[in-house]
């Protein structure tokens, strides 16, 4: 018995010491490898680095603002940093993450339409964002208020990385070991879409029939881009014909004063590749357009 014992605490240390080893090889990786997300490439921007315009949102600025074309009509540099499914509360982190940099901002601008009825966060930004669990202390505030399985996260090693491998684990890990390099430009952000609505289903779109009271992140940002100096616009960006707004728009419009509203901007369906997605040549006429009603 007394063996047994010996040998089952002797593999248990055993088990232990890999995972911890494990987990400072896959972290050191991930910190010091090219970056495959907007996270990373957010992480590794340079302190005080002077960035005139940032977008942030979901796939409805990823796929929808073209930095390059900015940068041209305007001279003033520009970075996309919308992300698939990001929430408002991942909006909040991204912000948070640039003003820690330090990043010299002169404009935010913030795509928010439903989202503005949604306290939840993404979970692409939180798998992201969580090798960096112990390295950031933003992000470690960030996970605390979002992920369910904080504690063993943060506390049992190489757990995050076992838990979420469809996203970190080793085929992530590899990758960014051998330093493949993702297809997206991060220095531009954009991410075109090909193709234009074909179906039904994908031509019309609504939005909620009424609105909540108000949003924590909406107004941590504001004080956020006060404290710091950082004009804030929000917008819509724009969807198809089919949309049906159920005066959802007009209800946001009177809880944020700086709310641009672009939902109608777009009245041609073959330059949308789906209801709430510009496409490629749909996201170039928009951005065009949204220099010239902003006045960039």
């Amino acid at each position: 018995m007394i063996r047994f014992l010996k040998n089952s605490i002797i593999v248990l240390v055993g088990i232990f010491a890999a995972m911890f080893i494990l987990d400072l090889i896959y972290t050191e990786v991930y910190i010091n490898s090219i970056s495959r997300n907007k996270t990373q490439y957010l992480l590794k921007l340079d302190e005080g680095e002077k960035i005139d315009y940032v977008f942030l949102g979901s796939s409805r600025v990823e796929n929808t603002i073209v930095s390059t074309k900015i940068e041209t009509l305007t001279g003033k540099r520009t970075l996309n940093l919308g992300t698939q499914s990001a929430k408002l509360e991942d909006i909040n982190l991204f912000l948070r993450l640039l003003i820690a940099k330090r990043i010299n901002l002169e404009r935010l601008f913030v795509q928010v339409d439903y989202i503005y009825d949604i306290n939840s966060n993404s979970e692409i930004v939180r798998s992201q964002a969580l090798p960096f669990i112990r390295k950031n202390k933003v992000i470690e505030d960030y996970l605390k208020k979002v992920d369910s399985n904080y504690f063993f996260n943060y506390y049992v090693p190489f757990y995050r990385y076992a838990a979420n491998d469809y996203k970190l684990g080793f085929r992530g890990f590899f990758a960014s070991l051998v330093g493949k390099e993702s297809n997206t430009d991060f220095s531009d952000g954009f991410v075109p879409l090909y193709g234009s609505i074909k179906d039904e289903i994908h031509s019309r779109y609504e939005l909620p029939k009424s609105i909540a009271g108000s949003n924590r992140n909406i107004s941590e940002i504001d004080s956020l881009c006060r404290a710091n100096d950082i004009k804030v616009t929000y917008f819509c960006a724009p969807f198809c014909s089919g949309l049906q707004a159920n005066g959802y728009l007009k209800k946001l419009k009177s809880k944020l004063p700086n709310f641009e509203d672009f939902s109608t901007l777009i009245s041609d369906d073959f330059l949308f590749q789906s209801c709430g997605h510009l496409n490629n040549h749909g996201a170039e006429v928009f951005t065009e357009q949204l220099v010239k009603q902003l006045n960039l």
